[in-house]
């Protein structure tokens, strides 16, 4: 085989393995130009251009040829409906015989929900104990995640408490005493931003110390006695 040969194979070899990958490419949240959502979220489009209307297709994965036709519903695709993949977006006029413009590829991932939880841990108010957060993701692509805790107010406005950004959290001695409650709030972390936080709420009391027993002399049994010898 001369070496002009060989070339021309190579070349198509090249070729194929590429259109593979860019046909059978699934989406991820890296990839470029992805779409993030938060599992619930709709996809609400932008106004269809003048005398116009939408035409949605979806694909698993990434294709030149999408056949599955979605519906929109008031100019969105309903969450129920929204999933990971590549949508596909052309627009068309209304006017008889008109024609369908270009595909713009719309790679689009959803987030699942994250599991969110943390064991509460009630302590004296001068031995603080840790609070531990339980975090699960149903995610594998994404593992990176954003920690802040909270306290809460009686209307459950938040308070970020300073420097609590990992899972566990251990209180300042001395605390304050009484009940308050808890929050933690945890997000995927994708590209150095936070997305779709969970929280997990719970009451912690914190107890004064007791005070100082007092005993008189003479009351303790078992105490030695004074003899004369």
């Amino acid at each position: 085989m001369n070496n002009s040969t060989t070339k021309t194979i190579f070349a198509v070899i090249v070729v194929i393995i590429c259109a593979f990958s860019k046909v059978s490419a699934q989406v991820l949240p890296t990839t470029p130009d992805v779409s993030l959502f938060c599992k619930g979220s709709d996809l609400t489009l932008p106004p269809a251009p003048s005398g116009g209307e939408w035409i949605v297709k979806y694909s698993a994965t990434q294709t030149t040829t999408p056949s599955t036709g979605i519906t929109l519903v008031s100019g969105k695709i309903p969450a129920a409906n929204l999933n990971t993949g590549y949508y596909y977006l052309s627009s068309k006029s209304t006017i008889a015989g008109a024609c369908e413009s270009e595909l713009q590829e719309i790679p689009v991932y959803v987030l699942e929900p994250l599991v969110v939880d943390f064991t509460p841990a009630d302590f004296c108010l001068e031995s603080p104990l840790a609070q531990k957060g339980k975090v699960s993701s149903p995610d594998a692509n994404t593992q990176a995640f954003a920690y802040q805790w909270y306290t809460l107010d009686g209307a459950n406005a938040e308070t970020a408490i300073s420097g609590a950004t990992a899972k566990d959290y251990t209180p300042s001695a001395p605390a304050t005493v009484g009940t308050k409650k808890h929050r933690l709030k945890v997000g995927y972390v994708i590209g150095g931003k936070n997305y779709c936080p969970q929280t997990a709420d719970h009451d912690i009391t914190v107890t004064a110390k007791p005070t100082k027993p007092t005993i008189t002399p003479g009351t303790l049994t078992g105490t030695a006695t004074a003899v004369t010898f």
